[in-house]
């Protein structure tokens, strides 16, 4: 375990700034955007990741990174989650409906009316004026968007994320053949993330989680499980699918299993870290992605969806 918390120790000494990560906080449907948190769970701040580990190191701020060797629930959800998930409105949207998605770098002590009326920011969701930053990802990498469906009979204000989980979406880099490599979200206003529900989700409750991964690192000499540890900002919206589908939902994965650090997309090497050489073989994290009728290896060569 000592080697895992390597990177852990360097990050306490270098997050003292709220703005320094991202939560995402708000959805959009029918052209309307709900209020901050309304339907996404919220996470306790400041929270003790380490008491899973018999430890009291390190506690995390509200938009702090998660790591695979944190608590499950917080791989899952967010810190604390489940604490929150009573008090979290549903929503409901139809299998096929088109969902706008927006993260914020603020916490929300620091939140003011003014971050959240953006019509002259193309309606973005979130504005976020204060100078010196912007509401871009200050970290690279893949955004990948999960379904878990609630069991039969179970509130989604009551469930864990324990079942399996499907990817839905992916927004990842721009051309693989491009160098220095550029993630699309990386460092810049970034498009707007707008995707749908598979139509042929069957109708139930579901989490749906929200999520930014910054890829850990390995080397020739350095491999998992002795790698770094990749960053993690996971969030979950509660909501309820209305569908005529009659198609039974594939196999999923396993959250926080998917995003150990062996599994692909979790570990990289240094030169994809620096942007300069895309590694062999890479596949985005999360497991496969479907497009409603199959399951797809998820590689930045294969842009099976448009």
């Amino acid at each position: 375990m000592v080697p895992l918390l390597l990177s852990l120790v360097a990050l306490a000494a270098l997050t003292p700034l709220a703005q320094s990560h991202f939560t995402f906080v708000r959805i959009k449907t029918d052209g309307k955007w709900h209020e901050p948190l309304q339907y996404i769970r919220n996470k306790t701040d400041m929270y003790n990741e380490w008491k899973y580990y018999n430890s009291n190191f390190l506690y995390r701020g509200w938009n702090w990174p998660t790591y695979v060797i944190d608590r499950p629930e917080s791989v899952r959800c967010g810190r604390d989650n489940m604490r929150h998930a009573p008090n979290t409105d549903v929503l409901t949207v139809k299998a096929g409906q088109e969902l706008e998605i927006v993260h914020i770098r603020a916490s929300p002590e620091e939140w003011v009316e003014d971050y959240f009326q953006c019509e002259d920011m193309e309606d973005r969701g979130v504005c976020f004026r204060k100078p010196g930053w912007y509401n871009d990802f200050n970290h690279p990498g893949p955004l990948v968007v999960h379904l878990s469906k609630a069991p039969e009979g179970q509130d989604i204000r009551s469930y864990d994320g324990t079942g399996e989980w499907i990817k839905i979406h992916r927004i990842g880099l721009d051309d693989p053949e491009e160098r220095p490599l550029n993630w699309t979200l990386y460092r810049k206003v970034p498009q707007k993330i707008i995707f749908k529900i598979p139509a042929q989700t069957p109708a139930g409750q579901y989490l749906m989680r929200m999520d930014v991964i910054w890829s850990g690192w390995q080397s020739e000499y350095i491999k998992p499980p002795a790698a770094g540890l990749a960053e993690m900002y996971p969030s979950c919206a509660q909501l309820n699918i209305v569908s005529d589908s009659t198609k039974e939902l594939p196999q999923g994965v396993k959250i926080p299993e998917i995003f150990d650090i062996w599994e692909p997309g979790m570990t990289t090497s240094g030169d994809m870290l620096d942007f300069k050489s895309l590694d062999a073989n890479y596949t985005y994290p999360g497991g496969l992605l479907w497009d409603g009728e199959k399951m797809n290896i998820d590689s930045p060569y294969f842009e099976w969806y448009k």
